[in-house]
């Protein structure tokens, strides 16, 4: 059997409403029973259907189906609709939001996956960025550094002992990208353009856009630590504004979960689950 993901965050209180100034970062496991799946699959548009088939190994075709099952369960809680009635428009890089009647009112979202994990962030903030991975060996760490990462960013990370080396790098990854999904940006042109704080135990923070301090300034970076072994970060266009971070439940499939969604009572009881 399948080692069960352990997740930091707690499961969200009973009653749990979004403000105009909150950000709710869920994580949940992908790596569920066959049943979930399907039930899962159901609520899937046409589109999300076709691309999940399109999955050579049944293992990356669940994790799509799961996670995409789940963001709409997820949304469909804050918008008090069925999870299928939720329909997406999507940018030229690919950036999923709400279109079609359920996004009446502005709700904004951001999703990531690593693995078997995933991570989202909904808010009535646009623009936010969320961004996820695995913490594991990485061949080519410094290549892929003088590749994607500032001169000084590289420098640094050349400078520290091995064994921060693996963290440090994937601080780099993980805030860089964040704000890079918020934004919209690709990372061919832009990642090593934004500078961010990397080092163990450092605070993240946006240091500069472009060498403008000012312009990074107006950016908040968070850390998160959804699971062990895993690291993320979270983007927001503002410094006003409050982070809460919950675990989403798998106990119940998204077909079960709509009776309690339009009741208003929503997934707080049970545990875990892009």
């Amino acid at each position: 059997m399948d080692e069960i993901i352990a997740l930091n965050w707690p499961l969200p209180p009973t009653g749990f409403l979004l403000g105009p100034r909150d950000v709710h970062v869920w994580t949940a496991s992908l790596r569920l029973p066959v049943d979930h799946a399907v039930a899962c699959e159901l609520t899937l548009s046409p589109d999300e259907q076709k691309r999940a088939g399109r999955f050579l190994f049944e293992r990356d075709r669940s994790r799509f189906v799961i996670g995409r099952g789940t963001l709409r369960a997820i949304l469909g809680r804050y918008l008090r609709c069925e999870p299928r009635q939720i329909q997406f428009a999507y940018t030229e890089r690919g950036k999923p939001s709400l279109a079609g009647p359920p996004a009446g009112e502005p709700l904004h979202f951001n999703l990531a996956h690593s693995e078997d994990l995933a991570v989202f962030a909904v808010s009535k903030i646009a623009g936010i960025g969320i961004d996820l991975e695995r913490v594991r060996p990485m061949n080519d760490m410094e290549g892929i550094a003088e590749r994607f990462f500032s001169p000084r960013e590289t420098k640094l990370l050349k400078s520290l002992p091995s064994n921060q080396k693996q963290s440090a790098f994937f601080n780099l990854w993980t805030r860089k990208e964040a704000w890079l999904k918020a934004t919209g940006e690709g990372i061919g042109e832009s990642l090593n353009q934004v500078e961010v704080s990397f080092l163990p135990g450092e605070p993240a923070q946006l240091l500069a856009i472009g060498d403008n301090a000012r312009a990074a300034a107006e950016w908040t970076l968070r850390e998160l630590i959804p699971a062990p072994g895993y690291l993320g970060a979270l983007a927001v266009p503002s410094t006003d504004f409050q982070v809460q971070c919950w675990a989403w439940q798998e106990e119940k499939t998204p077909a079960l979960f709509l009776a309690s969604e339009v009741s208003g009572t929503g997934p707080q009881k049970h545990e875990q689950r892009l």
